[in-house]
């Protein structure tokens, strides 16, 4: 036990003498600091020692990192190997397992559900797995009692090469089939929708940045042909960021070769850098970026460039506000920090980073909305219209989140559409046959499995609502007629979504759910202007919120 702790200070000591180098000092003075030291020595022995419960110290020293970087910073923080690893899979673009989207089927854990068709090649895929498959064992194991977490990162990813035997039940099938299957690697897609949203107008979707979303975002622009298109949409809502070359490297493809795109500033020298373009424009077509209060960091790069350069019409609302510079590190034992070492700048000079110096449910939580900035944080684009910084993004035209009415809160957090969705594609609803998942035929005593993709686009008939209905009061929710008269559109909309997902994957789905996105809506309305701003730096006519220029 001695022998542990004496491993623990000594951790201790390491991480506080790295981060005196990471602000500038050659050391950190060890006498200053001794008594700190001993203190926190004692106060581990005596927690392992006198505790109600037995604690790790793993656990205990971790939490004492975490909470001393949680001190500077909201986004300063300690990655244990777990959360470390998490992470470098994410910046990677890969992970490792089967290659199935799943979600619980009840609850939080438990069994899994398959929920769209695996992607072509995948493990899962090649083994004959399918939307709608119920993962109730893994290597003989019931998996009813136990986290989604657990099921997901413990049980179906592994190493590559290895294998997991998973027993699934099928809708329609009687028996449950057994599946041996070898774990590959499977990127993480980054970019995943794009498609015309309308004629000759492009929409492309980015989650989040990683290793692999410039790539991506190329082949998607070839795939719609973007130089022929005469506007595109690129959605940034709820993306929270990721790598900073990844955004440099997407807003290159927008911008002319040499334009700045963001800058940094810290307390040392080194963290003073100025981020260009590095290879010039590659679409030249009229854009429109869609914002929300959960677009953050990198995504905040790329709109803030794009919106200064007078390259994109942006639509939506505030983003989140965060131009905090994390430098990440690798630790012992596996682990990892992020220890924030500058600040971001737009090609204005707008700092991104909004004040974090109220509570952390503020920070996090607290209302944002177009004209946060102060006023001595007014800039001005290329062309000279103003922008608000120091509070996030502040969209051109803003466009607030439509919140869902109390029947849609109910319905969607009682998780209905995904649970009657599965009702229909396993043939339960007589009215509802043609949703029903096709099964497997036997032609001259081969198995053959009908592609759904093939198969008509089915709509919601009246004979589906009403079962729709008795649905309902069987879940003992609270509706009246009136909820269903108001919401039939919402309804119908919602059961196709989770449909069209499970019979022809998570795109068109998607289309679904976005044919009446207010936000999404606004940007095609506003389109002709964002082809005035490309050719002239011009919107049009603008009314002002206070110090900023905003289209009518």
């Amino acid at each position: 036990m001695k022998h542990r702790f004496a491993l623990v200070a000594v951790l201790i000591i390491a991480l506080s003498s790295l981060a005196g180098g990471l602000m500038g000092n050659s050391s950190v003075d060890q006498t200053a600091h001794g008594d700190f030291y001993s203190t926190l020595t004692e106060v581990l022995e005596v927690v392992q020692r006198d505790y109600v419960r037995s604690v790790g110290t793993d656990h205990l020293i971790y939490s004492a990192i975490k909470g001393m970087l949680r001190s500077l910073d909201p986004h300063s923080g300690f990655y244990d190997p777990k959360e470390f690893a998490r992470l470098k899979e994410e910046q990677r673009s890969r992970y490792c397992g089967v290659g199935a989207a799943v979600r619980p089927l009840t609850g939080e854990g438990g069994r899994v559900v398959v929920v769209e068709p695996p992607a072509a090649g995948s493990p899962a895929a090649r083994h004959g797995m399918r939307a709608g498959d119920v993962i109730t064992h893994i290597e003989g194991v019931p998996i009813d009692s136990l986290s989604f977490d657990e099921v997901v990162n413990r049980r179906l990813r592994g190493l590559p090469g290895t294998w997991v035997n998973l027993t699934v039940e099928r809708p329609g099938v009687f028996n449950p089939l057994h599946f041996r299957i070898e774990r590959d690697e499977i990127p993480i897609v980054t970019v995943p929708y794009a498609f015309e949203i309308r004629p000759g107008v492009g929409y492309i979707k980015i989650d989040h940045f990683s290793e692999s979303t410039a790539i991506e975002l190329k082949k998607k622009l070839a795939d719609l042909n973007a130089g022929a298109l005469s506007g595109l949409i690129l959605d940034l809502r709820n993306n929270l960021g990721g790598l900073l070359s990844q955004a440099i490297d997407v807003a290159d493809l927008f911008l002319a070769r040499g334009k700045l795109v963001v800058s940094t500033r810290g307390r040392t020298q080194a963290s003073a850098r100025f981020y260009r373009a590095p290879s010039g424009e590659k679409s030249r077509v009229p854009l429109v970026v869609l914002m929300n209060r959960q677009s953050a960091s990198a995504s905040e790069v790329v709109a803030g460039a794009l919106q200064d350069h007078d390259r994109a019409l942006i639509v939506g609302e505030t983003s989140f506000g965060k131009g905090l510079v994390q430098s990440v590190y690798s630790l012992g034992n596996n682990t990892g920090m992020a220890l924030t070492t500058a600040r971001y700048y737009t090609p204005s000079g707008r700092l991104i980073q909004r004040d974090y110096s109220g509570s952390s449910t503020e920070y996090y939580f607290g209302s944002r909305k177009a004209g946060d900035g102060k006023p001595h944080d007014i800039k001005q684009t290329d062309s000279g219209r103003k922008v608000l910084g120091g509070g996030g993004i502040t969209p051109d035209v803003v466009e607030p989140t439509l919140e869902p009415n109390r029947f849609q809160a109910v319905v969607i957090s009682k998780r209905v559409f995904f649970e009657y969705s599965r009702r229909l594609t396993s043939g339960q609803v007589p009215a509802g046959h043609e949703f029903k998942l096709p099964l497997p035929v036997e032609e001259s005593g081969v198995r053959i499995e009908k592609d759904p993709k093939s198969l008509p686009r089915p709509e919601i008939t009246t004979a589906v609502l009403e079962d729709f209905r008795e649905f309902l009061r069987s879940r003992r929710i609270d509706f009246t007629e009136n909820d269903i008269k108001e919401n039939t559109s919402f309804i119908e909309r919602h059961i196709k979504q989770e449909v069209y997902t499970y019979f022809f994957g998570r795109q068109e789905g998607f289309k679904i759910a976005v044919s009446a996105d207010n936000q999404l809506n606004k940007a095609l309305e506003v389109l002709p202007q964002a082809r005035l701003l490309m050719s002239t730096g011009r919107i049009g006519p603008r009314v002002g919120l206070p110090g900023a220029d905003r289209f009518r």
